[in-house]
């Protein structure tokens, strides 16, 4: 896929947000990508200077995913008694919305000032094998310390719908993620197989190395013997929440070297911890941490699982805010 030709092969714009104070936010509208983070002028995330990187971009850094984050097994899902066959793009699943998802779509800027963007996206019925013409809204803000993100969508067809954030995170610069502190406000995650699907069960982590509901350093759980930190090739698990409409704390992440902290709030029902496992250059493997709030992994294909389909009648509606504090 020739993805310099989405933009006419012109540098990629940036746009710059802040909330006047401590934070900073660099924004591409190719992919919805937020390119850099920064708090009292340091880095938040792992970020390259150069825009043009981020036209492939191999490892979603800050990319908005969809229209479905994680993984589909199979590529393939029914929808009240129809079967949509999408391409496989992660061994026999489907990874964040396919070879093109919305990380690799150039995004319209509807609305911007100085703390603020709106960009909207119409993903055509069939892209990527997904029924239906999607419309997409999200707008970033940066205030207070926040970088809040809000996503909308609506739909002419039942599809599935599941965005996500895939910012890295290293709060002080360094090359490994292991001396971060990390808090999740839940021991319970899904455990998976060899190809990354969630098994038909939940896990309660309490006591084991997925248990985060005290803060833990994370380079300790990473040297845990644990089967399923195997089968990730360290974390790469989602997280499950109450499956409703409340923004909740779910996670917070803390430099003891530098003293920030990151509080992960969001609406939706599950997050991805994820230790940049398979991380290439100019990056190293487990040089950050992903913590990216979504629906469960594969709910297309788990009645048990919240609901994953939007109808013509409905409004997908979510939040996610990244709150930064010293």
């Amino acid at each position: 896929m020739n993805v310099a030709s989405t933009t006419g092969n012109k540098p990629l714009e940036v746009i710059t947000l802040s909330d006047g104070k401590s934070l900073t936010a660099e924004i591409l509208p190719f992919g919805a990508i937020i390119k850099s983070i920064k708090f009292n002028n340091q880095e938040m995330t792992l970020a390259v200077s150069d825009p043009q990187y981020y036209l492939e971009n191999p490892f979603y850094l800050g990319a908005t995913v969809g229209r479905y984050a994680n993984r589909i097994e199979n590529a393939h899902f029914v929808l009240s008694g129809t079967e949509y066959q999408l391409k496989a793009n992660n061994g026999p699943n489907s990874l964040h919305g396919g070879e093109k998802g919305f990380n690799k779509v150039l995004w319209q800027v509807t609305k911007q000032n100085s703390n603020e963007v709106e960009l909207y996206y119409c993903s055509a019925d069939g892209e990527e094998g997904f029924p239906g013409q999607l419309h997409v809204w999200q707008t970033i803000t940066a205030c207070n310390g926040e970088l809040r993100l809000s996503y909308k969508a609506k739909t002419d067809k039942e599809t599935l719908v599941n965005f996500t954030n895939h910012c890295y995170f290293n709060l002080e610069g360094s090359e490994s993620i292991n001396d971060h502190l990390l808090q999740i406000n839940t021991a319970t995650y899904l455990p998976i197989d060899s190809n990354s699907i969630p098994l038909a069960h939940h896990e309660d982590g309490s006591g084991s190395c997925f248990d985060f509901t005290n803060p833990k350093r994370i380079g300790d759980a990473l040297c845990a013997h644990h089967a399923q930190l195997n089968a990730g090739s360290g974390f790469d698990h989602c997280y499950i929440f109450s499956d409703d409409s409340r923004l909740k704390t779910m996670a917070i992440l803390t430099s003891p070297h530098t003293g920030v902290n990151l509080t992960l709030k969001s609406t939706q029902p599950g997050m991805q911890l994820y230790t940049a496992n398979f991380v290439g250059s100019p990056f190293k493997a487990r040089q950050a941490v992903c913590l990216e709030a979504q629906n469960w992994p594969n709910a297309a294909n788990r009645s048990d699982f919240p609901k994953a389909n939007l109808l013509p009648d409905e409004e997908y509606s979510q939040q996610i805010i990244f709150s930064f504090t010293q």
